[in-house]
């Protein structure tokens, strides 16, 4: 079973994204802020991060560039949340604007399920 770790401050979208991709097979953990994010990065070896890109305090960019720098998680897939592009763009792009996976917020259920599984699997 593939582990996930989702990192976001919005409570209600870590219990939705929690509870969906729990529910395909997924183990998840959830962090509201980017530091307790890399705590569980470090211990529990995620296969795959999913991060907001938008934060109070440390936001995704910097986490992400924390997580890449230190040896423990420089090698963990990456892929940013963000509601700042729709999905249309995001789709338009396949998923990788500016070198930098993404999924945006408004990615429908299913589609964000296989776009997970796709991120996973290191076809994307």
């Amino acid at each position: 079973m593939a582990k996930i770790l989702i990192v976001d401050d919005d409570l209600m979208l870590l219990k939705l994204y929690s509870e969906f991709l729990s529910k395909v097979g997924f183990e998840v953990l959830t962090a509201a802020d980017a530091d307790k994010g890399f705590d569980l990065a470090v211990a529990r070896k995620p296969d795959l991060v999913l991060l907001d890109v938008m934060m109070p305090g440390v936001d995704g960019t910097q986490a992400h560039e924390r997580l890449s720098q230190d040896p423990r998680t420089s090698g963990m897939k990456v892929v940013f949340l963000t509601s700042l592009v729709k999905e249309e763009e995001v789709a338009a792009s396949g998923g990788n604007i500016g070198g930098l996976n993404y999924i945006s917020k408004s990615t429908p259920k299913e589609e964000f399920v296989r776009r997970v599984r796709e991120f996973i699997s290191g076809k994307k």
